[in-house]
């Protein structure tokens, strides 16, 4: 997990909002269903996210995490260990586990339930009003289209490509896994980009 708007999308995978339940929709389910996801608006998104990705990369704890992982990754990469480089990396492995958790707790409770909630989430992130206003694109529509997008992608990713558009989800809205769709390569290089933002 991570502090940043990227680290959003896991906070709205956890959030009933996304798939309804029940045949009766409330408010943000017939908010989210009545959204319609366009290729200009989830590019700002992208953006948004990996500009997001590059602000947390300035945080200390954040590059010493990497710097101990990256440790981590060479002694386990090593065929022999010696007692020494057992030792070094069981205390590397706790104190990558004690800045998980200190990056984790910074962030706040990841409970939000609700459209507004996550808005409110959104706007508490340091920078990331600037990035949204710079990128053009409101807090609450982030949300929206992430959601959007998730629930797009999740819907296509169980059809195997073939889903029923007469027997979607509720709240779901067709034209979403349509665009899905329509736009699967530009969406596959988007996501590229982002994850290679995060791994930097």
């Amino acid at each position: 997990t991570n502090r940043t708007l990227s680290g959003l999308l896991l906070l709205f995978t956890a959030t009933p909002v996304v798939f309804a339940g029940a045949q009766t929709l409330g408010p943000d389910e017939k908010e989210l269903a009545a959204y319609t996801l366009t290729m200009p608006t989830v590019r700002k998104v992208a953006a948004a996210m990996a500009a997001m990705n590059e602000l947390e990369a300035q945080d200390p704890k954040v590059r010493e995490r990497a710097k101990v992982r990256e440790e981590i990754k060479a002694l386990e990469n090593k065929d022999e260990l010696t007692e020494a480089d057992e030792q070094k990396l069981e205390k590397l492995r706790e104190r990558e586990e004690a800045l998980d958790d200190e990056i984790d707790r910074s962030s706040g409770p990841g409970d939000a339930s609700t459209i507004t909630e996550m808005e409110q989430r959104i706007k508490s992130y340091p920078g990331a009003a600037a990035i949204l206003a710079r990128e053009g694109i409101a807090p609450r529509e982030f949300a929206k289209a992430t959601l959007a997008l998730f629930q797009a992608a999740m819907v296509k990713g169980f059809s195997q490509g073939k889903a029923d558009m007469a027997r979607l989800p509720p709240g779901i809205n067709p034209a979403n896994i349509t665009f899905v769709e329509a736009n699967e390569k530009e969406l596959a290089e988007l996501q590229k980009q982002m994850q290679g933002t995060e791994k930097k």
